[in-house]
Parts: structure tokens; sequence; C-alpha cells
């Protein structure tokens, strides 16, 4: 029995650490860093060190912060309201390459495609 138990805790160990590698993608956060037109109409301005700009087509805009964790990307926007934005906008990337990115936001399934 208790070399059952063993074995037992062996295999379900070995198929923990085989399956721990799974799950979201990582994403580098330097390929991040430029300006972004994105299919919602406005341009994101991702600066070094999680800062950055969101702005329309008539340069209005208000200046955000962002975080990047492997593949959820933050931003908290200092004026809340400005522009029609919400307060804070977490998207799941989906892809980041250096001339697109696809991400939807947490709860909708509508795909946002950024290019530069």
């Amino acid at each position: 029995m208790k070399k059952g138990i063993i074995r037992l805790s062996l295999v379900l160990a070995t198929v923990l650490v085989l399956f721990a590698g799974c799950g979201k993608d990582e994403f580098d956060e330097d390929m991040l860093v430029g300006t972004w037109k994105c299919s919602d109409g406005f341009s994101y301005r991702f600066e070094e060190y999680g800062s950055g700009r969101c702005f329309d087509s008539d340069d209005k805009g208000m200046d955000f912060t962002w975080e990047l964790y492997s593949d959820e990307l933050t931003i908290e926007y200092k004026k809340s309201g400005t522009l029609g934005k919400p307060s804070r906008e977490v998207f799941i990337l989906e892809k980041l390459t250096s001339s697109r990115m696809e991400a939807h936001l947490v709860g909708d399934d509508y795909t946002y495609t950024f290019t530069r």
C-alpha cells in the first residue's frame, strides 16, 4: 500500500512538472515600446519604464502608466473619463511582433489590432 502511494505521488509530481510550462504566453515588453495605431481609433505611445500617452486624431490625449506581466497588459489612465476611456484597461495579448499587436480586453471577445 505504501509503495502504491509513493508511486502515485511520483507520477503526479512528474505530470505537474511536465505541464508547468504550459499556460500563458510571455511577451517582451521592449517590443511594446513605440507608437501604435489601434483599431479603436486611438493611438498609443508606450515609452520605456511604464509611461505612455493615448491620443486621438486631433492629438487630444491623456497620459497613462502601463505594465506588462506575461500576456497581461494593464493601462492606468491618469485622468479617468477623458476621451471616453475608463480609468483602467486590462488587455490580454494574443500576438506581439515588431509591427503588429493583437489583444482583447478582459471580459471582451473583440480583438483589437494595433499596427505601426
